[in-house]
């Protein structure tokens, strides 16, 4: 076993701890999604019975950033008084697609209640699995910042 030296362990602490929340930032943009997709999902349910409306769905964005970097919008600060923003999150990351997949009724509306109530479920399940890991993964922190005592 050779003997560590001190510096080498304090150099390699500040990657470490940037690294803690790595496996819980991944799963932010799925919980993000899939509370996006619920919202549209949703908006379909509330006009089941509006004439000549187009079910709608939301898609993940597509690309090597999944997720993140695809839709990024910029703000323009106009005055020098203006906070810096970051990209915008949520509904930025997805693309709303129309879905005539229920087949259009004799007014044209394209939303079948039962095909809603599934999607819906399905996005709700996602959203408890993705949230129960995260979850997990932040009981292990909350025992490690406890000394292992609960």
């Amino acid at each position: 076993m050779t003997p560590r030296r001190h510096g080498t362990l304090r150099a390699s602490l500040p990657l470490v701890a940037a690294d803690l929340f790595a496996s819980i930032d991944a799963f932010r943009s799925t919980l993000d999604y899939t509370l996006q997709r619920h919202n549209v999902l949703a908006s379909n349910l509330a006009h089941v019975d509006t004439p000549g409306w187009v079910a709608r769905d939301l898609a993940p964005a597509q690309g090597p950033g999944g997720f993140s970097g695809v839709f990024q919008v910029a703000l323009e600060a106009t005055s020098q008084g203006h906070i810096a923003a970051g990209p915008l999150g949520g509904i930025s990351d997805a693309r709303i697609i129309d879905d005539p997949s229920g087949g259009g009724g004799n007014d044209g509306n394209f939303v079948s209640l039962d095909r809603e109530a599934a999607k819906i479920a399905a996005n709700h399940v996602r959203y408890d699995v993705v949230s129960t890991i995260v979850a997990a993964e932040l009981g292990v922190f909350a025992w490690a910042a406890n000394d292992g005592r609960g």
